[in-house]
């Protein structure tokens, strides 16, 4: 029964650049501790990942971050998934609640625990995703055992966004944004093919794509993003809007693609086959300014990472999972620093400037930039708008390097750069 509850939580979670140079590596690369390959994986706006890891006995699931480790998502049962994580660190995923083998779908939080979401009438119910607002959709059979969509909050409980569906294969669905608009898939009665649908409140249903359409993620902005079959016959990754409707975002060169997850910037990932005819994904990175890109080109990948799911975050830090385990893609800063006066004399003030971006932009306002001379700390400037600077008379006579140090974040990593080589004479 393990194996078979297993199986049904994959099957439901399943179903710029101007300034770079193309081909720079223009990500860093992180390791992430235990994430089973070919497993789902999350990543919230604080750089919390979550991960699903599996044993011969049982599935669990963790978070982790570079600055705060790893933690435990306590849940009872050896049978546990997460699908999807928001920025207070509220998980939504699916586990067995008692020993009747079937799976539910659950809320967690860090202080209260889990909370059982309940079902449309059969007992089973996964969660596949989660708002900052703590609201969860997913799927859920009914009392007549036909799959339906739902959303549920604190104060609704579980709703039915699909309840004439009578089709065998039903409806999931699988993202919601700020604004409660829901994203997912469903089988129109009768047809052996999905369509994508967007769900509001006030609209209802409405379908969208080709037959064989499956709707993956939406942004606050209202983007869904899915797989779809274009004119060409092959199924590519799409975004789609109301206004805009079906955009087919191409391939790596080969026969199709799938888009799995979209930032509120519009920055999509996902999978692709490539012209090399070997039948080997390869993860992507979809920009409005310089289309699709190769995760092995732009974040310095081998070939023999296979990506089962990617996904990303606001700030452009890309979370995946391969055949070779979790990683993070992390946006390099890059900088570039003057200064005021170079040579200069002994005793007079001179201010050193650090200008930082990067794929992403730059880094937050706030955080900072130290400016090291010999040694000696000359001062510690506050970003803002990617600039720092400082000025400073306490310089030895003599040249030497001005060191600048990025503090980095939850984000971005922390970088030591060789500024400039300083002249001071007497």
């Amino acid at each position: 029964m393990k194996n078979q509850t297993r199986l049904a939580v994959l099957a439901a979670l399943t179903l710029w650049m101007s300034h770079f140079v193309l081909g720079q590596a223009t990500f860093s690369v992180v390791k992430v501790p235990g994430a089973s390959a070919n497993s789902y994986v999350a990543i919230n706006d604080n750089g919390q990942v979550l991960l699903n890891t599996a044993t011969t006995i049982s599935n669990q699931i963790s978070l982790w971050s570079r600055t705060g480790g790893s933690q435990s998502v306590a849940l009872v049962g050896s049978n546990n998934g997460g699908a999807a994580i928001n920025n207070s660190g509220q998980v939504a995923g699916a586990s067995g609640p008692n020993s009747s083998g079937n799976l539910e779908a659950f809320l967690w939080r860090a202080a209260a625990g889990s909370q059982w979401l309940g079902t449309l009438g059969s007992g089973f119910s996964v969660a596949t995703g989660l708002n900052n607002a703590g609201a969860v959709v997913g799927q859920s059979y009914t009392s007549s055992y036909v799959q339906h969509a739902f959303l549920w909050t604190q104060t609704g409980s579980m709703q039915d966004l699909t309840p004439a569906l009578v089709s065998i294969g039903g409806s999931t669905a699988m993202g919601i944004n700020a604004s409660n608009q829901i994203a997912g898939y469903f089988f129109p009665s009768v047809a052996e093919n999905t369509l994508g649908f967007l769900w509001t409140q006030a609209g209802g249903l409405q379908s969208f794509g080709s037959s064989g359409t499956l709707a993956y993620a939406i942004n606050d902005p209202g983007t869904v993003v899915g797989q779809s079959t274009f004119a060409n016959g092959f199924k590519h990754a799409f975004s789609w809007t109301q206004a805009g409707g079906m955009n087919d975002l191409g391939t790596l060169g080969g026969p199709e693609s799938a888009a799995l997850g979209i930032s509120n910037r519009g920055w999509i990932v996902g999978t692709s086959l490539t012209s090399s005819g070997t039948g080997l994904l390869h993860g992507f990175l979809w920009t409005p300014a310089g289309g699709m890109q190769d995760l092995a080109t732009v974040a310095g990948l081998s070939s023999n990472h296979q990506p089962y799911w990617v996904q990303v975050n606001n700030f452009g830090v890309i979370a995946m999972t391969s055949n070779l385990g979790g990683y993070l893609l992390i946006p390099k800063m890059s900088a570039t620093f003057t200064s005021s006066a170079n040579p200069s004399v002994k005793g007079q003030p001179v201010t050193f400037t650090a200008t930082l971006t990067s794929i992403a932009g730059p880094p937050p306002d706030g955080e900072t930039v130290r400016f090291t001379f010999k040694g000696i700390l000359l001062g510690t400037g506050t970003l803002k708008g990617g600039v720092a600077s400082i000025t400073t008379p306490a310089m030895t006579v003599g040249s030497g390097t001005v060191f600048a140090v990025y503090s980095g974040d939850a984000n971005y990593l922390s970088t030591k750069y060789n500024a400039l080589v300083q002249v001071v004479n007497p």
